[in-house]
């Protein structure tokens, strides 16, 4: 598009073009070219300041034009609208086009767009099924491609986006409190179940067990002894108390013997004798200033001790048994005949029952310090990979803390 200046006469023409645009007309400016004879010839002679204004004036409007007709940057291409295609087996899906590929195909549709006008009807129809059939096929490429890569765990570049998460993850804890010893795990490494994570001081642990494993024992002896029957010198033995015992219930009952009194007089009266020799001893040497140093001091203390027991039993056996000593004869023939009766006839059944609960609970005393033991030992769980350590040697690990998790190999897409 061209611009001029009417009742001019020679003009010189400018041709403006955006570099921004490729296919942009071009648009021709025609400024008029006057010397200063034609302009004085015509009456037009400007004086020389109102020249200068002019041509400022007229600079700034071509400037101006020049902006307006150009465009800076450039525009962005128009996002198309993405369609996931639907599953179908048995097509594989078609190598993706780079950017000179997709040029040269606009290229090469809009010069067949620009031939099929002057073809025949039939071939546009022929190249209408063509292209039909073509966008078909790579829609069914296409989504063979998706599947395939589902099944692989392989991805199209630039096709889909998508999470890829394993199918398992577990967090390990400890079931034990105690100090971690051994940590021979890090982040990354794969293990199979069973493999250790952590071990723990487990000494405290093991003095559990081996006290639960004593108690058992003893519960376990307890049991044997009842089950076995007792041998004939046992029975005897039992027999003979149970025979000391009701004679002494008897004396208690009956009261001292006529030869019991004698005795206990007969010891009385000895009392007294070894008292009198020891205090003719003693005075023989009661001038000395050291008499309490001397042996004869201490016969004659020890002869008065023996005449005061030696009284009080006779005394106690005159007067005979009281209720206590009576009741406390009683109490020995009982004891004796229950044992006589338990050797006899065996355990009661009740005694058995008791000692077989007794070694139950201790049974489950020992298992569960051998749980708590095997527990200071943390294994996986699983076989996967190591996503996160949480333990470190010498850490205080309080029951419940997390000590490591564990990632299947497994994933999810």
């Amino acid at each position: 598009m061209s611009t001029r200046i009417p009742n001019l006469n020679p003009a010189t023409a400018i041709t403006v073009s955006s570099p921004h645009r490729a296919h942009a007309p071009k648009r021709e400016l025609i400024f008029p070219t006057m010397n200063w004879v034609t302009m004085k010839r015509q009456g037009h002679a400007p004086r020389p300041m109102q020249s200068r204004r002019a041509g400022t004036l007229l600079m700034i409007g071509a400037l101006m034009f020049v902006l307006t007709a150009c465009e800076f940057g450039q525009a962005a291409p128009t996002p198309e609208p993405f369609n996931a295609p639907t599953y179908q087996p048995g097509f594989q899906q078609p190598a993706p086009q780079s950017d000179t590929d997709r040029e040269n195909g606009t290229t090469t549709d809009t010069d067949s767009g620009t031939g099929s006008d002057t073809g025949s009807e039939s071939e546009s129809s022929a190249t209408g099924q063509a292209a039909a059939t073509s966008s078909t096929t790579g829609q069914a490429e296409s989504q063979t491609s998706v599947a395939l890569a589902a099944r692989t765990g392989q991805s199209a570049a630039g096709s889909y986006a998508g999470e890829i998460v394993a199918d398992e993850q577990v967090s390990i804890v400890s079931e034990v409190a105690g100090m971690a010893l051994i940590v021979p795990i890090e982040v990354g490494q794969s293990v199979v179940a069973g493999d250790v994570l952590v071990r723990i001081d487990n000494s405290t642990l093991e003095a559990q067990r081996a006290q639960a494993l004593a108690g058992l024992e003893a519960a376990q002896a307890q049991r044997e002894l009842l089950n076995e029957s007792a041998n004939d010198s046992e029975i005897e033995a039992a027999r003979a108390a149970v025979a000391a015992a009701d004679a002494a219930y008897k004396r208690a009952l009956e009261g001292p013997t006529a030869e019991d009194i004698t005795v206990a007089e007969a010891q009385l009266r000895q009392a007294q004798a070894a008292v009198s020799r020891a205090q003719a001893a003693y005075d023989q040497v009661a001038w000395s200033p050291l008499i309490g140093a001397l042996p004869e001091s201490l016969q004659l203390e020890q002869a008065t001790l023996s005449l005061e027991a030696a009284q009080a039993q006779y005394d106690k056996l005159l007067l005979g048994a009281t209720a206590d000593v009576i009741a406390g004869a009683y109490a020995q023939l009982a004891q004796a005949r229950a044992q006589l009766e338990r050797i006899e006839e065996g355990p009661a059944q009740a005694q058995i029952q008791a000692a077989e609960a007794q070694v139950r609970q201790a049974e489950a005393a020992l298992y569960l310090a051998q749980l708590q033991l095997d527990k200071a030992t943390v294994r996986a769980p699983m076989t996967g990979v190591i996503l996160r350590v949480q333990a470190a040697p010498g850490n205080m690990l309080a029951s419940g803390a997390p000590v490591a998790t564990i990632m299947s190999h497994a994933v999810n897409v």
